[in-house]
């Protein structure tokens, strides 16, 4: 086995992608329809063409930053910068045949090869960087915190993960040898110099709160200067957690200099196109399904078929969600507006159905085409209760800085809420979202509302 955390590793891991490249394209190219003659593993001419495809992904992949091996927090980092250098290397060689005829393929043939290329090179770093726990980066934790205890947690939780924590430092000299929920206490924080040298510390996460005379200054601008990441444990629990926490430490210069929380107008516009292509089509296309639970909504109980109910949206602005009826009429209107409810007594039994299902939410699309909401985004909540979290949770407002959406960062990493300190938690993944605002993230995330959607994980 080599390690990425070495030169020599490094450039081993070069070579391999240079020879699974080179092997993919001899093997296949050659069997593609209408494939010229010379490609053929006999043909000089050939294996000259395999080696410049080869130096094309190669390129691509150091471009789209594939060789950055100690940012992989989750397998998902990695297809991030995976399908930007599938996408470089397709433009590359479109651009290649264009000037040479001889290359060019019709019913673009070559995206089968670059496909399984980029394929395989996914399947040798996933095993490389996630499964063998020698290549995992590094990480030392400075301090016994309540923020390590949850960042630690976050990592026994994942069994696929590209980072290793290997023990703590503190303050405290009766901690010393102690065991912190599973990860030693390997010595005291003057003792940093020799704990970094013994265990091969890639990054240090500094979870310490009070720190006048407490952080060893010194020693971490030294280790700074030799490559070794020095992190702020909330940016750290915020890559792991994959959520902002929300605490009395969380100032709001933060938010101001922190990079993210901007959206460029492009960004939008885009989003706004998609959905309201993609709503007019599911619209369109499910109506038979749709007109048929509409019939049963009406078959089981007196009321409506569609259940309106004002919402916050961007920036503030009311309107009024549509969604299938899914309650016994007049649910709400009994006492006072109430979180939904695990086993809630409220819902009927087609309601159940179309829940666990999440059909109830397909009349949402009209609020998408409309311009209301967007298909990802945080959920859009009731007036009575975003007055009460704003009184009591810090920033709440700020989820509102986008259109809500049909399904969000919540949604998929948090159950449905039925308390106000659930609204906290899930304003903490809602943050995360309206920080890293990006096409990647909304395409996870309808990944996952897929998943659910298929194993009826919904309430």
């Amino acid at each position: 086995m080599f390690s990425v955390r070495t030169t020599r590793g490094s450039i081993a891991i070069v070579l391999a992608d240079m020879a699974i490249s080179y092997l993919i394209f001899e093997l296949v190219l050659p069997l593609l329809p209408q494939a010229p003659e010379w490609f053929t593993p006999t043909n000089l001419y050939g294996h000259l063409i395999f080696f410049i495809f080869t130096l094309i992904v190669v390129f691509s992949g150091y471009i789209a930053g594939l060789y950055s091996y100690i940012k992989y927090i989750y397998p998902f980092d990695l297809l991030k910068r995976i399908i930007p250098a599938f996408l470089l290397s397709s433009l590359c060689i479109a651009t290649l045949t264009l000037f040479n005829k001889i290359l060019s393929l019709s019913n673009f043939q070559l995206l089968i090869p670059l496909g399984l290329v980029f394929l395989y090179l996914y399947l040798f770093r996933y095993i490389l960087l996630f499964v063998m726990p020698g290549n995992r980066e590094q990480i030392l934790i400075l301090g016994a915190t309540d923020q390590a205890q949850e960042i630690i947690k976050e990592s026994q939780r994942k069994k696929f993960r590209g980072y290793t924590i290997v023990g703590i430092i503190t303050s405290l000299e009766n901690q010393v040898g102690a065991d912190f929920h599973g990860v030693p206490i390997l010595g005291l924080i003057h003792q940093i110099e020799e704990t970094v040298q013994k265990h091969s510390i890639d990054s240090i996460v500094v979870t310490l709160r009070e720190r006048r005379g407490k952080l060893p200054i010194h020693e971490l601008l030294r280790y700074k200067m030799m490559n070794i990441r020095i992190q702020e444990g909330s940016n750290f629990y915020e890559n792991v957690k994959q959520k902002i926490i929300i605490d009395e430490f969380l100032k709001p210069s933060w938010i101001i200099f922190e990079n993210g929380f901007y959206h460029t107008s492009l960004h939008r516009y885009i989003k706004r196109a998609q959905g309201i292509i993609v709503s007019f089509i599911l619209l369109v296309a499910l109506s038979p399904i749709l007109f048929l639970v509409a019939i049963l909504i009406k078959l089981e109980s007196n009321g409506p078929v569609f259940f309106q109910q004002d919402r916050i949206g961007r920036n503030g602005r009311g309107f009024s969600l549509i969604k299938f009826r899914s309650m016994y009429y007049d649910a709400e209107t009994i006492n006072r507006p109430m979180f939904a409810q695990k086993n809630d007594p409220r819902i009927t039994r087609l309601g159940r159905i179309i829940r666990k299902i999440r059909i109830d939410e397909v009349p949402q699309f009209i609020n998408i085409f409309k311009g209301d909401m967007d298909l990802v985004g945080p959920r859009p909540e009731q007036p009575f209760f975003v007055q009460q979290l704003e009184k009591i949770v810090p920033y709440y407002n700020m989820r509102h800085t986008v259109r809500p959406g049909l399904t969000g960062w919540a949604q998929v990493n948090y159950h449905y809420g039925d308390t106000l300190e659930d609204g906290k938690e899930k304003l903490m993944y809602d943050l995360y979202y309206v920080k890293h605002f990006s096409w990647s993230l909304d395409l996870l995330i309808i990944f996952l509302t897929l998943k659910e959607v298929i194993f009826g994980h919904g309430q």
